[in-house]
C-alpha cells in the first residue's frame, strides 16, 4: 500500500474518533434539574409533595415554576401563573427545592401541569415538567351533595332494630367544602329540632374517620365531637357507623352500643 494512502487513512480515522468524541462529551459546567416524580396523581384536597434538586456549576440564579391547566397557564398561580421559588444549598453547587400543591376539587378531571425552569449565573437554563391528575376524594363527594338521612340501624340490639323517627325521615344535612355544616329540619320536626349548633365536620385524609361538632343553643360552651367510622362513600349514598354509651339506661344497654347511619344524596 503506497505511503500516502495510509496516511490518508489515519487522517480520516483520527477525524471520525475527534467527531464521535465531540459528539459523546456533555458540557458538566450545564445545569441540571431533577424531580422526585415527574407524574403524580392523588386525590382533591389532598397535598402532594415532590423535591426539586439542582446541579448548578456556575452557582443559582433563579428556579420558575410555571402552571398550566388544559395547556393554558393558570393565572391564578404566582404571578400571572409563575411562582419565583428560592432554593436552599445543599452542597457545593447543588441546591433543593420542596415543592408542595394541594390538589383542587376544580381541578378533577383536566390536564394539570407544572413547568421548573432552574437558571444558573451565566444565564443557561433547564427544565423539567411535572403531571398532576387529581381524582375525587371522599371528602369531594361529600360536599358536593346534601344528604338525607334515611336509616339509623341499632345493630348491636338483638336482633337488630331500626331507630329512625319520622320527624327525621325529612332532614337533610347540608357538608359545605369550607368545612361548616347545617342541618335543614324540614317539615316534620322533632322535639329537640334546633337545640344544637351544627359548627364544622372532617374527613380525615384516609378518609376512614368522619367527625362533626357542636354546641348547645343554651350553653355555647358546651362544645360535642361526634366521631363516626365510614363504612362507605359513593356519590348516591354515605354509609357510618358510630358508638353510643347508652349504659346510664341499664341493662341491656352498654357503653359500646353500635349504630349504623345511612344517607342518601338529594342533589
Amino acid at each position: 500500500m503506497r505511503p500516502y494512502l495510509i496516511t490518508s487513512i489515519l487522517v480520516l480515522f483520527c477525524l471520525y474518533w475527534l467527531a464521535g468524541c465531540k459528539k459523546d462529551s456533555k458540557d458538566l459546567s450545564l445545569p441540571v434539574i431533577n424531580l422526585s416524580s415527574t407524574n403524580i396523581t392523588g386525590k382533591s384536597e389532598h397535598q402532594i409533595q415532590v423535591t426539586v434538586s439542582m446541579t448548578l456549576p456556575d452557582g443559582f440564579k433563579q428556579l420558575l415554576i410555571t402552571k398550566g391547566v388544559n395547556l393554558k397557564i393558570d393565572s391564578a398561580y404566582g404571578t400571572n401563573g409563575v411562582l419565583t421559588a428560592n432554593a436552599s444549598s445543599t452542597g457545593t453547587n447543588t441546591y433543593q427545592y420542596i415543592f408542595t400543591y394541594t390538589l383542587s376539587p376544580d381541578e378533577v378531571d383536566k390536564l394539570v401541569g407544572f413547568l421548573f425552569v432552574v437558571t444558573d449565573n451565566k444565564g443557561r437554563s433547564m427544565e423539567k415538567d411535572l403531571t398532576v391528575n387529581t381524582t375525587v376524594s371522599g371528602a369531594q363527594t361529600i360536599f358536593s351533595h346534601k344528604w338525607a338521612l334515611v336509616s339509623k340501624l341499632w345493630k348491636s340490639a338483638v336482633p337488630p332494630s331500626e331507630t329512625i323517627t319520622d320527624c327525621e325521615k325529612d332532614d337533610t344535612y347540608q357538608f359545605n367544602r369550607d368545612s361548616t355544616m347545617s342541618i335543614n329540619y324540614g317539615t316534620l320536626a322533632c322535639t329537640f329540632d334546633g337545640f344544637n349548633i351544627y359548627d364544622k365536620w372532617t374527613l380525615s385524609p384516609d378518609e376512614k374517620i368522619f367527625t362533626q361538632t357542636y354546641h348547645s343553643v343554651f350553653n355555647p360552651a358546651a362544645i360535642t365531637i361526634d366521631t363516626f367510622n365510614v363504612i362507605s362513600i359513593a356519590s348516591d349514598k354515605l354509609v357510618m357507623s358510630t358508638v353510643v354509651d347508652l349504659s346510664a339506661f341499664g341493662p341491656p344497654y352498654t357503653d359500646h352500643e353500635q349504630f349504623i347511619y345511612t344517607y342518601n344524596a338529594v342533589q
